[in-house]
């Protein structure tokens, strides 16, 4: 499986601390749907659209019908807040797999990530979701020293919907920006263990994933949306290596692969 992860570092609609993104806040061209068109090009079967939000951009919605409509798998990852009604009936169409970001319940985790009205938004996405279809659902968590006692809060609201298939928690990743915030919020790994293994999660076809920062930030490639490959380091600094749009961008690929982490890759195989 070939798996092509775009990556909206340009900017996002919310401005959480514990983000590693360094959103860069300059005007570009945004060549996702170019990048879509070299993805089948290339034969990728999967495509991930990362944050910043993707429902946010401009181009997000007619790059993942093109990807969609060439029978490349399409996983979003979204906070939801840019989710309009009328995107119930395109996830439906065009989303194989919606990844939603929680970190808390309730005003929580409005505090959490400094946004009024944000876990309304989200409860109420995914309540509408598993009315009208039942696309499958993954929740993203990142577990932190200010949430940890949130996390088993969140184990039992996901217990609710039948559409929640995945649940996906990350220790916080002191990366690029988010090192400096990283005294507030990282959790050690020892914390991280003990807190995920005493969780209560008693629902059949729930798929609990636990990413550890030294497991996940090694060889983990992505792709901005001027097509440029990144990947970053344990010591949390990004390197650019080269573009989608490169010539011999496929033996470029084919040079690192023994670099880049099979969990990445294979994930949703």
């Amino acid at each position: 499986m070939k798996r092509l992860i775009i990556t909206y570092n340009q900017n996002c609609n919310l401005k959480c601390k514990f983000c590693y993104i360094d959103f860069h806040y300059q005007k570009i061209e945004d060549k996702t749907n170019e990048i879509v068109a070299k993805a089948i090009e290339y034969g990728f079967d999967i495509i991930t659209f990362g944050g910043g939000d993707s429902f946010s951009k401009k181009t997000f919605r007619t790059a993942c019908k093109l990807a969609k409509e060439n029978n490349i798998i399409t996983h979003v990852d979204t906070n939801a807040k840019a989710i309009n009604d009328s995107d119930i009936d395109y996830i439906n169409q065009y989303v194989d797999l919606l990844g939603i970001s929680l970190d808390a319940i309730g005003e929580d985790y409005d505090k959490f990530r400094e946004s009024k009205n944000l876990f309304q938004k989200v409860d109420l996405i995914i309540k509408k979701l598993e009315e009208k279809i039942n696309i499958p659902i993954k929740i993203n968590t990142i577990v932190t020293k200010l949430n940890s006692h949130n996390i088993s809060e969140i184990g039992d609201y996901i217990m609710k919907f039948k559409n929640i298939k995945r649940w996906s928690l990350y220790q916080f990743f002191p990366l690029s920006v988010a090192r400096k915030e990283k005294d507030k919020y990282e959790i050690s790994e020892y914390d991280f263990d003990l807190l995920t293994q005493h969780l209560n999660i008693n629902k059949p076809n729930l798929n609990v994933e636990l990413f550890k920062f030294k497991d996940r930030v090694d060889g983990y490639l992505f792709c901005d949306e001027q097509g440029f490959i990144y990947t970053n380091s344990i010591n949390g600094n990004y390197e650019k290596l080269y573009s989608i749009f490169d010539k011999d961008f496929k033996n470029k690929t084919d040079n690192i692969k023994g670099k880049i982490n099979p969990k990445t890759i294979h994930r949703y195989k």
